[in-house]
């Protein structure tokens, strides 16, 4: 390609690619190019709002491109037309959703999307760069391959063309390719970099982590590490180019980029050398970017490690931004100390170390110094300096590198003044302590090694001070050097005069030598003592020289320790060193040293006279207590040394330890055997001091030594653990200097001063408990260490918290009195108070928890001090009133609420509280203050008020657990105030102060019923307003524990005197909770009424509150009938729930007291006559219930209504019917069913009485409803209950009951199928009272005539529906109510209706009775057959008429044999009436009754009975005969149809005769009347063979030549001989042929001037039958029927057809489409012969030039229908079709124009050819 052409593609806009142009092939992600083709915009687009609307649901940041790239707009935008602005904006869109996307490649729906934007937006040639942004994280998948074969890239030279291989191959690309390119194209790494800042910045809105983003970072952290780890010299240009991008990283707020970007740092570390100041650069960026990152603490601590690990040496004070950083991360030493147990630190520490000392000095904020002190503390304390420091400072260890620089450091603080001096060196004295106890061989080399300039000396002496060894670094004044470099001067005299300075014994004063207390020179001397002690006891042992080292301990011995008492003291220090957690004396004391200073020690004391023994084991000696340290030991030889020096003092008698001492000897090999054995020994010892005085005295002696101030603590703590039952009393003086040192502005308590002082605090337990009530110092002394909040030492705990875990349940129960308990649980409560520590509050909840506390002592805490009170006046309000009794208006000094609410917290969980009710008064005073706080007061009341609440909750359950009264000895029923609990309910707005409220009140309901009792109505009220509305689950919970709890104390108060009062009472919280209700959440309705009524009982108030519903629902309005006929249904369906909650029994109790509530209801709000009350407590209940005055009458009736609508709903509702099935039967039934039928019977004279009145209609309709609620309590009864109520209720002088009760019984009869026999005998004995109901009453009013007749009616259902149940086993017990039914059937005069529920009753006697029938047919046949005689009274009742049918038909089934009197009569009225084409159900019933009597007839009767019987019949109904004849027919056996085949035939002839007789008739009803003969005809010849069928044809074919309508009747006879024999007729058919071509010419108008018949109609006809017989021959030809001969003979007819016009354009029309069209389809088809087609195509094609368009369009129609038939055949025939259509398509006729085009596009589907050539 030339330089030109290249220069030309690259300008080449992606908008002139000629794929666009083509549709060959189009660009797809997810389709085969070729198929893509075929897809139409709008599936893509379908495809991609799908993709979106799924990735919408799991990141919502997509949701913003709804309305842009996949909106509805975006279908008609085509990007290639748009200037410039639209595109850079589309452009902007598409990288920022393509960026978005990048995260979810893999997924589906991001393929959809971006089979989208290929699609419609190009992207893969106008954003191609952020397309492969998009996926090229995922540059190792199958996808990316696809996406990449997208592009068009167009040679190697473009800026993707690298990217062609993997292209043209298919293949992922690779991760060497990829990071090969990455190094070697800068643009490329700067393209990945890019690429995760843009994601970065995509998802910049959004909250969170940015997980999704966790793939890119990967990608991103990969491909750059792994490509600076490939390259051989990363360059400066790689390095600029990254640079900036790990600025971003490091700053950037993601923890997964920041990550990312540490790993760059550390490989860019490792690969290149940087600059210093880049370095220092990178350094500071990475501890920056800690600060707000903990998470990745240590990472960023690592990527440091290897930065300055792989760089040179950073200049230490070059920039200090790092390391003020790094002081400033959290959990710095922490985190170091975790990496350094694994990995190399130090490069680190050599950074950050100087940084920090350096700040420790130089800052001069006291608060900023401490800051780095501490850091710089925490630093030494937790990370060991190793060796790796001491590149520095060679070749000095990396101790001496950080003693140096603090060193250095201090003498630099020239400046300071002396107060500034000294509060600098409190603050470094525990870093310089620190780096002692852990460095002290370098501390003293670079002490040592030091030079003193001049202006140096007072600070370095001050440093000297900060040391525990300064003493041998002190100076002296004639060397001017310290005394360790003196020692080794090179000078003789300086040498001698250190030794001089040396040798001078220092003797301090105090019996006990104590290291913690003696001074820095003390210690310094006897640290050099006993390190020469060491050195010399050591070579004396053994060896040549020991007898040296004996001298020199002899020496030792006389010049520093020469007095037996100086030695044993410092025989001492060394016995007890060991323990000490200190080093003060810079000296490692081991058991070897320890075990030879004691056997020096018994060496000694052996040789000592008994007045020095004495003297060295007097009461102020330290020797004994020492010893006794030493038995301690867990080394068994130095416990063997200690006895030993022990025994040596045994000839010290006036001891006054001895006898202490003799009782260890004896024990000696336990002791030595086991450690512990001390503590035991001593303990007996302690046990029997009591009884023995000296060794209770030395017990003290020894006590009292331990407490000594110059005893060590360490030796102290070894004496008080083995003294293990020490006197308390004896210690108090050691608390008390302990915690005397232990203040806020004292030097910090020794690790065994802290401990000593917890030991001693373990003597405040149960047995010394009463000390504190004897000894105030004592009290004093816990109540100092309760309060003081000091922890000298991070692992052991303040001696606040010790103090607080002696206070146990046996230890505070021990103490003394009352007031030492107020005492220190108000000291407890103060510790609580005012303490911010989360250990200690949680330590003093739990001793309380474990205490057991007086309540009096908590009420006390609560209570206000005791001040002058100022008693509320009359003017208060209404709720200082209530009050009065509880709260008092303090000048000042009420307990503050905080504290108030931190007790109230502890009381929560108490439940080891004595005396609770003490807790009352003060807790309702507290609630009085609450309700009226001072202005002054912030707390939160309604938390203040909850827990107050609580706290008397939980009182009254510690009183009454099973919730019963208490008596007034233990709780007063005055000092319990109902009415503030009531008052904070309405004070509050909060649900959680209302529910403890509620909680409370329904406890002291069970506790004080009445007093609560006063106070119910404003708590339900309030629960119905407020809480029940609520849906949570705990406002659920309230709810219902009030219920529980309130509510039956209520009931069993109303077992007392105030019985009336309580239900009127509950009847009002029923309306409280009835009123809510419609305000509740839907699903809390049913647990929360239930719950109530359970608790009331629902056999006592269920009734109450489903009337209170009933009247709800009653007096509430709604919009429209829809909206109340829905809240009907859903109020009934939760009426009906409620009640099935409770047992069948409470259910039924609750409907008899609705019923008798009812009864006393008047008739009309204004009726003068109401019942009288019983008593006044009804008359309120009923009043409550439903108020006369406060109602409508309208609302009255509705009332009642609901209730009766209700019972009937109930009774038949699935649950009720549940648990009656179940078993659930009472006794209760029948007392229901007294109970409805008085209301029946009230309600029935009410219905009467108000007949004449405009509220009749509802009377009736409730009566109506009160029957329904009868029938379903009768389901509930016994069936022998049942029938003996049922034959009551038929005797009751009202007509309506009596028809209610027929009814009841029917509906029995019709759903109960098994019958027990005694049950039977009493129903057959009804039959007696119905036939009384039956006969007609001659005395009967007008009025009641109509009433009377439906009971006659109704009687003679039950009558026929026991006669259904029973009549066939019982058949004698119906024969009188056969008789009976004749009657009224046989009587002219009766009542219509009646007539037919009899002829109904004869219908089911007679098919029960049988034979026994036999003997009333004389009576019986004429009477129904008279009833079918009255035309009139038929055509105007059908249910008359169809009873009349039903009895017919029954009686001739059950008796064929029997009826051949009237079988002519019956036959005659088998015909269908001419009401049958009603549509009435009773119509339908109709037909089907004479249907099936027709089949009776065909089917039960005998050939010789039934045809005489059709022929004479025949002229009056043929029709009905031929149905009958039909049937007939098809049931007789082919014997009998061979034996009557000649009668039947000659019957058929002479019945196909009745279109000729009746030519002139109605065309229709002959039609109609042939057609049945033609079927019943058709019946017969299914039924014959082919040689009895052949006769019969040629017989017919013969009849029809003698007249021309019979020619009509063979030819339709023909067809539907052809339709049902199908190929079998076809046999027969070529006899017809003839005959048939003769008729289609005589037919066609258009050859002839004759016609067959005057009326075209026949005409028509005729030719129909012709062609569809044609039609179906042709169709089932399959024995080659069409010859050529026949084929000739009827194409010229059958085409000259189309000719025929006779009879109108619509007769035509039909005739050609759905006749003729058809047949010579069919014909063509039948032809089969090439020839034959091109004649018969070519007679049509000549047809369609025929002059009549008519014409010309129906051979067009005749063309296409035989092409259609033909198929691919007819391509022989479409040469010569093709003229006659050109001509066509000029017609002049437009609709024949039009065909044609139509013929032409079905012949081209047809033949699968474009034709349009042709033309």
């Amino acid at each position: 390609m030339t330089s030109l052409a290249h220069q030309l593609r690259r300008l080449a806009l992606p908008q002139s690619d000629p794929n666009l142009l083509t549709r060959s092939e189009v660009a797809s992600l997810l389709f085969d190019p070729k198929d893509a083709v075929s897809m139409d915009r709008s599936t893509f687009y379908a495809l991609g709002c799908t993709g979106l609307e799924e990735l919408m649901g799991i990141e919502p940041a997509f949701l913003e491109f709804q309305d842009t790239l996949f909106s509805r707009a975006s279908l008609t935008l085509e990007r290639s037309v748009q200037s410039k602005e639209v595109n850079e904006k589309l452009d902007a869109g598409i990288s920022l959703f393509l960026a978005r996307l990048s995260p979810y490649f893999l997924l589906k729906p991001a393929h959809k999307c971006l089979e989208w934007l290929v699609h419609r937006f190009h992207v893969q040639l106008y954003n191609a760069d952020a397309l492969l942004r998009c996926s090229l994280p995922f540059h190792d998948t199958n996808v990316f391959v696809r996406v990449l074969q997208l592009l068009h890239i167009r040679d190697a030279a473009a800026r993707w063309g690298w990217l062609l291989g993997p292209q043209k191959a298919g293949v992922p690309l690779s991760r060497g390719a990829l990071v090969a390119h990455c190094y070697s194209d800068l643009s490329f790494m700067d393209f990945i970099c890019s690429l995760v800042t843009g994601s970065v910045q995509a998802y910049s809105g959004r909250s969170g982590s940015c997980s999704q983003l966790r793939v890119i970072f990967s990608f991103y952290a990969s491909t750059i590490v792994s490509a600076l780890g490939a390259v051989e010299k990363v360059s400066d240009a790689i390095i600029s180019k990254l640079l900036p991008f790990v600025h971003k990283g490091l700053k950037s707020s993601l923890t997964d980029y920041k990550a990312a970007t540490l790993m760059i740092v550390c490989q860019l570390a490792v690969k290149v050398t940087m600059e210093a100041s880049l370095v220092d650069i990178l350094a500071a960026h990475v501890a920056k970017s800690l600060l707000g990152e903990p998470v990745l603490a240590k990472e960023g601590l690592g990527c440091l490690v290897v930065l300055l690990q792989n760089q040179k040496e950073v200049s230490l004070f070059s920039s200090p931004r790092a390391s003020v950083s790094l002081s400033s991360v959290p959990a710095l030493a922490s985190t170091l100390q975790a990496m350094a147990a694994a990995h190399d630190v130090a490069p680190l520490l050599r950074y950050l170390l100087p940084h920090l000392i350096h700040a420790a000095f130089t800052c001069r904020s006291g608060e900023t110094q401490k800051d780095q002190l501490a850091v710089l503390e925490a630093v030494l304390k937790s990370v060991p300096l190793t060796n790796g420091l001491d590149r520095t400072f060679a070749p000095s260890s990396s101790s001496v590198f950080v003693c140096r620089w603090i060193l250095d450091g201090y003498l630099r603080q020239t400046e300071l003044s002396a107060d500034d001096s000294s509060a600098f060196d409190r603050r470094l004295l525990p870093l310089v302590r620190l780096f002692e106890s852990r460095y002290c061989a370098a501390l003293d080399g670079v002490l040592a090694g030091h030079v003193t300039a001049d202006g140096e000396k007072r600070l370095y002496h001050q440093f000297l001070s900060l040391s525990v060894s300064s003493g041998k670094h002190q100076m002296l004044g004639d060397s001017d050097t310290s005394l360790l470099l003196s020692l080794k001067h090179p000078q003789p005299s300086v040498r001698v005069s250190a030794l001089e300075h040396l040798v001078v014994p220092v003797s301090p004063g105090d019996v006990w030598w104590n290291p913690e207390k003696l001074d820095t020179n003390t210690c310094c001397y006897l640290g050099l003592t006993c390190r020469l002690f060491s050195v010399i006891i050591r070579g004396a042992g053994e060896g040549p020289a020991s007898g040296s080292f004996r001298d020199l301990m002899k020496l030792l011995i006389k010049v520093h320790l020469c007095e037996p008492p100086m030695l044993f003291r410092f025989l001492c220090v060394l016995w007890g060193y060991g323990s000490n957690h200190g080093d003060q004396l810079d000296v490692k004391v081991g058991a070897v040293l320890q075990t030879r200073a004691l056997y020096v020690g018994g060496a000694v004391l052996s040789a000592q006279p008994s007045t020095m023994l004495e003297q060295l084991a007097a009461a102020d000696s330290p020797v004994v207590p020492s010893l006794l340290c030493c038995l301690t030991s867990p080394v068994r030889e130095v416990r063997r040394a200690a006895l030993g020096t022990l025994s040596s003092l045994s000839g010290a008698g006036a001891s006054p330890f001895r006898p202490i001492t003799e009782r260890l000897l004896k024990n000696s090999e336990e002791i030595i055997a086991d450690p512990s054995y001390l503590s035991q020994a001593l303990g007996v010892l302690q046990e029997e001091s009591v009884k023995a005085k000296r060794l209770r005295s030395s017990l003290q002696q020894l006590l009292q030594s331990a407490g000594t101030p110059g005893c060590p603590s360490y030796s102290a703590c070894s004496l008080l653990r083995a003294l293990s039952h020490a006197v308390l009393s004896e210690l108090l003086p050691v608390l008390d200097r302990l915690l005397e040192q232990s203040g806020p502005d004292t030097p910090s308590l020794l690790r065994s001063e802290a401990q000593l002082m917890h030991l001693v605090l373990g003597k405040y337990n149960e047995a010394s408990a009463p000390l504190l009530a004897e000894n105030q110092n004592c009290l004093d002394l816990f109540v100092r260490a309760l309060r003081n909040s000091t922890q000298p030492h991070p692992d052991i705990p303040s001696c606040q918290i010790i103090a607080l875990e002696q206070m146990t349940k046996p230890f505070f129960s021990a103490l003394g009195g009352e007031a030492v308990q107020q005492k220190l649980l108000s000291a407890m409560l103060d510790v609580l108070l005012e303490s911010r520590s989360p250990l200690v509050t949680d330590t003093v909840r739990s001793v309380f928890k474990g205490m057991a506390v007086d309540g009096q002592l908590v009420a006390n805490e609560l209570a206000p001090p005791e001040k002058p009170k100022v008693s509320v006046t009359v003017q208060q309000s209404r709720r200082s009133r209530m009050s009065q009794r509880y709260f008092y208006l303090y000048s000042g000094g009420a307990v503050s609420w905080q504290r108030v609410t931190l007790i109230l917290e502890l009381l929560q969980h108490k439940k080891k509280l004595k005396r609770a009710q003490t807790l009352v008064p003060v807790l309702f005073a507290l609630l009085a203050r609450s309700l009226d706080p001072c202005p002054a007061d912030h707390t939160n009341m309604e938390y203040t008020k909850q827990l107050l609440l609580g706290c008397l909750l939980n009182v009254c359950h510690r009183l009454s657990p099973a919730g019963g009264a208490v008596g007034p000895d233990l709780l007063d029923e005055d000092k319990f105030s109902v009415e503030l609990v009531v008052q904070c309910i309405r004070a509050s707005d909060v649900p959680q102060t209302h529910h403890h409220a509620l909680l409370l009140l329904g406890a002291a309901a069970a506790i004080f019923p009445e007093k609560v009792l006063l106070n119910i109505m404003p708590i339900f009220t309030f629960m119905g307003a407020n809480i029940m509305r609520l849906d949570d689950a705990y406002s659920f919970r309230v709810i219902d524990q009030t219920v529980q709890m309130v509510i039956p104390a209520l009931i069993q108060l109303s077992d007392g005197t105030s019985s009336s009062h309580v239900v009127a009472v509950v009847t009002r919280i029923l309306h409280v909770f009835a009123d809510a209700l419609p305000h509740v959440p839907d699903h809390r309705r049913l647990p929360i009424l239930s719950q109530l009524v359970t608790t009331l009982g629902p056999a006592r108030f269920l009734w109450v509150l489903m009337l209170l519903l009933f009247k709800l629902h009653a007096t509430q309005t709604a919009t429209s009938t829809s909206e109340k006929d829905a809240a009907l249904e859903r109020d009934v369906d939760f009426w009906v729930s409620l009640c099935c909650e409770f047992k069948v029994s409470e259910q039924l109790s609750s409907l008899i007291s609705i019923l008798l509530f009812l009864l006393k209801l008047p008739d009309d709000k204004h009726d003068g006559e109401t019942p009288p009350p019983i008593g006044p407590q009804r008359e309120e209940v009923e009043e409550l219930i439903f108020s006369l005055e406060a109602h409508s009458s309208k609302e009255l009736r509705h009332f009642q209504f609901l209730s009766v609508s209700f019972m009937a709903q109930l009774l038949g509702s699935a649950g009720f019917i549940g648990k009656v099935a179940a078993g659930e039967r009472c006794p209760l039934c029948f007392r229901l069913l007294e109970e409805i039928l008085r209301y029946i019977h009230a309600v029935a004279r009410r219905a009467e009485d108000n007949a004449d009145k405009p509220t009749a209609k509802f009377w009736r309709v409730l009566l109506n409803k009160a029957y329904e609620v009868l029938d379903k309590v009768n389901s509930l009864l016994p069936t022998d209950t049942f029938i003996t109520v049922m034959r009551g209720l038929m005797g009751n002088e009202l007509a309506s009951v009596r028809r209610k009760a027929m009814e009841l019984l029917n509906n029995k009869l019709q759903h109960r199928t098994q019958w027990e026999d005694r049950q039977v005998t009493v129903l057959l004995q009804l039959t007696g009272d119905l036939l009384s109901i039956v006969g007609k009453s001659s005395g009967e009013v007008m009025e009641r005539e109509a009433e009377h007749a439906i009971n006659r009616q109704t009687a003679l259902y039950s009558l026929k529906l026991l006669c259904r149940s029973f009549g066939s086993a019982h058949q004698e017990a119906f024969v009188p109510v056969l008789q009976r039914a004749v009657d009224i059937a046989a009587a002219p005069e009766e009542e219509k209706n009646v007539t037919g529920s009899a002829l109904l009753c004869i219908a089911e006697v007679v098919g029960a009775l049988k034979a026994l029938a036999i003997p009333h047919l004389p009576r019986l046949m004429p009477a129904v057959l008279n009833t079918l005689t009255d035309r009139k009274e038929l055509l105007t009742n059908e249910i008359y008429l169809l009873s009349a049918v039903t009895a017919l038909q029954r009686v001739t089934e059950t008796l064929p044999h029997f009826i051949s009197p009237y079988l002519q009569d019956t036959t005659s009225q088998v015909r269908c009436p001419s009401s049958s084409s009603s549509s009435s159900s009773a119509a339908t019933q109709l037909s089907t009754r004479l249907a099936s009597l027709r089949s009776t007839l065909a089917t039960r009767l005998p050939p010789r009975v039934l045809l005489p019987t059709v022929t004479r019949c025949y002229g009056s109904m043929l029709g009905a005969l031929m149905s009958i004849l039909k049937e007939h027919i098809t049931h007789m056996e082919k014997d009998q149809l061979s034996f009557h085949q000649s009668e039947l035939t000659s019957f058929f002839l002479c019945a196909l005769d009745f279109r000729a007789e009746h030519c002139q008739g109605d065309l229709q009803k002959t039609s109609e009347v042939e057609g049945h003969v033609i079927d019943c005809l058709l019946s017969m010849v299914m039924k014959l063979s082919e040689v009895t069928f052949r006769p019969l044809f040629f017989k017919l074919l013969d009849w029809s030549k003698l007249g021309r309508e019979r020619l009509l009747t063979f030819c339709r006879l023909s067809d539907v001989f052809a339709d049902r024999l199908k190929g079998l007729f076809v046999l027969f058919a070529g006899n017809l042929v003839t005959g048939f071509v003769d008729l289609l010419r005589q037919t066609n108008g258009s050859k002839t001037d004759e016609s067959l018949f005057d009326s075209k109609v026949k005409t028509n006809q005729l030719l129909r039958f012709v062609l569809d017989c044609l039609f179906k021959i042709f169709m089932f030809d399959t024995q080659k029927f069409v010859s050529r001969e026949r084929g000739d003979a009827l194409m010229s007819p059958l085409v000259d057809q189309l000719e025929n016009t006779v009879g109108g354009d619509q007769v035509y029309q039909q005739l050609v489409t759905q006749h003729l069209v058809p047949c010579v389809g069919q014909f063509s088809v039948a032809l089969a012969d090439e020839s034959q087609w091109k004649t018969l195509n070519y007679q049509i094609l000549l047809k369609t030039r025929h002059p009549d368009s008519k014409v010309r369009f129906s051979s067009l129609l005749m063309l296409m229908e035989l092409a259609s038939k033909l198929k691919e055949n007819y391509m022989v025939l479409l040469p010569e079709t093709i003229p006659f259509l050109a001509e066509l398509m000029e017609d002049d006729c437009e609709e024949v124009e039009q065909q044609v085009q139509k013929v032409v596009q079905e012949m081209e589907k047809i033949l699968g050819e474009p034709l349009q050539s042709y033309f």
